[in-house]
């Protein structure tokens, strides 16, 4: 790569880091045309920057769709530049990297002491501190093990390469997490206590809605005022985002068949709840 540390526009491969404030290199992400470019492109840039690759752990690598973008560049990178920001990092970069079809090659490295920062608060639960959003955690490319009451789809979470297991064998998580992969694994349970002891680098834990919550995103899917007595009947198990779009469903189809919508709402919850 000609001049990996000047900006400029490229053909083969572009490299983002993330600094701190005193310019010390803890994340990197390499995007290139294919694998070769990616590594030696990784490979010149710790040599510029005098960074010693023991220093760095790699937390995901391969292909990623290009979604129809054409160039890569700090300003396509804003969602990433956000979660940097949050970490405490600005998302800086050697260029521009134009590219053509429908997937790129990346490499995602932290450095060890991010990487070990974040694996402290793995017993941590959202309401009980973490101080970034799950999404940012997500999009790490590290393994995560998601106790998921909230009923959000992680799939729009999850970056490409990602492998997504839904309440798996205990036995076929710990093959995987022992085995030489370069994919990172994303456990998905409601019982977070069947797999803990094995070693993810963080678990997130998604509460149930609130009641009032829920009622006010129903309220807001609906168009109507959903009382929040009709709702606080529901246990916690169903205050979650899969019930909350099944209860959409269902008014719009009881109301398809003649049910006025504050008829068809209330027929919703009580078959929801299963009394009729």
């Amino acid at each position: 790569m000609e001049d990996v540390l000047r900006p400029m526009e490229r053909r083969d491969a572009v490299v983002f880091a993330g600094i701190d404030r005193s310019e010390r290199v803890e994340f990197i992400k390499v995007y290139a045309i294919d694998e070769g470019n990616a590594k030696q492109a990784l490979q010149e840039f710790f040599s510029a920057k005098n960074l010693f690759p023991a220093d760095y752990v790699l937390v995901s690598e391969g292909f990623e769709s290009l979604e129809g973008r054409r160039a890569i560049t700090t300003r396509s990178e804003d969602e990433l530049a956000a979660i940097l920001s949050r970490l405490g990092l600005r998302l800086v970069s050697n260029g521009v990297l134009y590219v053509d079809g429908d997937g790129i090659y990346q490499l995602t490295l932290l450095n060890r002491s991010l990487y070990e920062r974040l694996s402290r608060k793995r017993q941590n639960n959202l309401r009980g501190g973490l101080e970034v959003n799950p999404v940012d955690i997500l999009s790490l490319g590290i393994d995560v093990l998601v106790e998921n009451l909230s009923g959000v789809d992680l799939m729009e979470w999850v970056p490409g390469g990602a492998v997504v297991l839904h309440e798996p064998a205990v036995s076929e998580v710990a093959e995987l997490l022992a085995s030489d992969r370069n994919y990172n694994i994303v456990v998905e349970t409601k019982d977070a206590s069947k797999y803990s002891f094995l070693d993810f680098q963080a678990i997130l834990r998604l509460p149930p809605m609130e009641a009032e919550d829920f009622a006010r995103r129903l309220s807001n899917l609906l168009g109507i005022e959903v009382p929040y007595e009709l709702v606080k009947r529901l246990p916690d198990v169903k205050l979650n985002e899969r019930n909350l779009r099944g209860i959409v469903r269902l008014v719009e189809g009881l109301s398809s068949l003649g049910l006025s919508q504050r008829e068809a709402l209330e027929l919703a919850i009580k078959l929801n709840l299963g009394e009729l």
